[in-house]
């Protein structure tokens, strides 16, 4: 599990000092405020066994199709369902697909859920795109600049991107401005989009991307939804579950220093301010469910990743799951940040997507129409192979 040394331009003993005078604080200025002095020159190898790594990230934080979760809501038990990307259900109210996470590669899945609802009903499923900033302050480089598919905010990034391969008019036919990058401000965002719609019942196909997010964004949005501030909509949450894929050109889609801190980032909150479904917790702050089999999961198997890779801030995560002291939890979040500077450029992002769109219109064909009706025409006439 051990990495190849690595070389920064300071010493370890000056970084050290570096983050102790910056009052050991990982949030993105601190952690962008020693980036601007400290460089990467040598990439560090992922583990050897970073296969495992991903695969077990899956089984601890990802949903199998079929999969049910009961929970509370002011107006009763509901309950949220997890799909393939190829089964979504043709009977659901009021049906609104919604791509995000921050995870650049959730396009091609969004888009493979759109292809093939189409070929399957003839129909569209609408869709929104939410998400504002780059990952707590990592992709600012990428985010802050002027031109670029990948520019801008999350949401933005996504709607550029299906526009390449879709009708713009139905990509951005439900275009929102959303004011938070969390999970907990997508869902306040649209319960309010399902309110200016003057919906009663609304349901959200969630298409994240990534294989080892499904238990997080359904522990926190679950537990949201008990709240009385969502009483007057009923919400039906639709996880689809994305299935691992590597073969992406982008900086995340393929192993590499960004894919292990998005898995950290995703599995580390797993145990931390949980509550039991039955209400029972330690927690003086709830703010997630225990999600099934997440206590016995083989958390000491992922210790290299959370710990090494946790580039998004967050030194709790390892604090509370391995005893990590503070202060070199914080030092171990500032080395992976910068690890993962070193790891991207801002035309990496734009060129990887390039790359993955000619590798999506390779497999399922090229849309050249500009209409709904002419693309829905070319979903049903598209390759019946599953791109995933």
């Amino acid at each position: 599990m051990k990495t190849k040394r690595t070389e920064l331009n300071v010493s370890e003993e000056k970084l050290r000092e570096m983050i102790a005078t910056n009052g050991f604080c990982c949030n993105a200025e601190a952690r962008k405020a020693i980036a601007d002095k400290v460089r990467v020159t040598v990439p560090r190898d992922l583990p050897v066994n970073w296969q495992i790594l991903i695969e077990t990230a899956e089984q601890i934080g990802g949903c199998k199709p079929g999969d049910k979760y009961e929970y509370p809501t002011p107006t009763g038990t509901a309950t949220a369902r997890v799909t393939g990307l190829y089964d979504i259900p043709t009977s659901l109210t009021n049906p609104f697909l919604v791509c995000f996470s921050g995870f650049i590669n959730a396009w091609m899945y969004t888009a493979e859920i759109v292809r093939w609802h189409a070929k399957q009903t003839g129909n569209l499923l609408p869709l929104l795109s939410i998400g504002k900033g780059g990952n707590k302050g990592l992709f600012e480089s990428v985010y802050n600049r002027p031109k670029g598919l990948v520019t801008g905010s999350e949401c933005e990034a996504y709607l550029n991107i299906l526009s390449q391969i879709m009708p713009e008019s139905y990509v951005r036919k439900y275009q929102q401005k959303f004011a938070d990058m969390d999970t907990a401000g997508n869902l306040r965002e649209l319960y309010r989009f399902a309110k200016e719609q003057k919906l009663t019942e609304a349901s959200f196909i969630l298409c994240t991307g990534q294989p080892w997010y499904d238990k997080r964004v359904l522990a926190e949005w679950m537990w949201m939804l008990k709240s009385d501030e969502f009483a007057d909509i009923k919400i039906n949450l639709i996880l689809a579950h994305c299935p691992v894929w590597l073969g992406s050109a982008t900086p995340e889609g393929h192993p590499s220093e960004i894919l292990m801190g998005y898995i950290a980032a995703s599995l580390g909150p797993l145990t931390k301010d949980v509550v039991r479904h039955d209400g029972t917790t330690k927690s003086q702050h709830p703010e997630r469910y225990l999600m099934l089999g997440v206590s016995s999961a083989p958390w000491w198997l992922m210790r290299p990743v959370i710990c090494q890779y946790g580039n998004m801030g967050w030194p709790d995560y390892e604090e509370l799951l391995y005893g990590t002291p503070h202060k070199e939890a914080v030092e171990h979040i500032i080395t992976a940040d910068l690890y993962a500077r070193a790891s991207f450029t801002p035309a990496s992002y734009d060129d990887g997507v390039m790359a993955d769109i000619a590798a999506y219109r390779n497999s399922c064909g090229e849309f050249w129409g500009e209409s709904e009706e002419d693309f829905i025409q070319w979903c049903k006439d598209s390759p019946d192979e599953k791109f995933f």
